[in-house]
């Protein structure tokens, strides 16, 4: 086999931007997304069905896949 004309920058093994340190807080919270509600009744009960979102209490289309 021949020998390799390049070497890699680091061994083999070696971890890179690894701290020892704990996390902090503000990493550990997940984000909370916001909550979505119907434009026509207020209502929250929104689900995804074959690319538009409808509102369950109303029926009314909030969004489609042409909208994102």
């Amino acid at each position: 086999m021949p020998a390799c004309h390049t070497k890699p920058f680091i061994a083999p093994g070696m971890l890179i931007g690894v701290s020892a340190a704990a996390p902090t807080a503000e990493a550990t919270e997940a984000p909370v997304a916001p909550v979505e509600s119907c434009d026509y009744c207020g209502a929250t009960t929104l689900e995804w069905r074959k690319c538009k979102l409808i509102c369950s209490s109303c029926r009314q289309i909030n969004k489609s896949c042409a909208d994102l």
